[in-house]
């Protein structure tokens, strides 16, 4: 899975965390997208798609921002980031 890396991803306002392979070609603005949108799924719809969210990386406490490709930012396999 060349196009593809494996995140963690720790959504605090249900207190879940999930791995989702998201591809590395698409801008960050997208990814929160299809992230959102899984998350809601995988949580049996229990969680609020309808508000803004973001992701940023609990390391540094840094957004990332919405205009980046996933492939130049620091986001890889096995990287942790949080939805917001």
């Amino acid at each position: 899975m060349k196009n593809k890396v494996l995140v963690k991803v720790y959504v605090p306002n249900i207190d879940e965390e999930y791995e989702i392979y998201i591809p590395t070609n698409e801008s960050v603005k997208k990814i929160i997208e299809l992230i959102v949108k899984s998350v809601y799924e995988l949580s049996d719809f229990s969680f609020d798609v309808d508000k803004s969210h973001y992701i940023f990386d609990p390391e540094t406490s840094s957004l990332y921002m919405e205009d980046l490709i996933i492939r130049d930012t620091n986001i890889n396999n096995n990287k942790k980031i949080i939805l917001v």
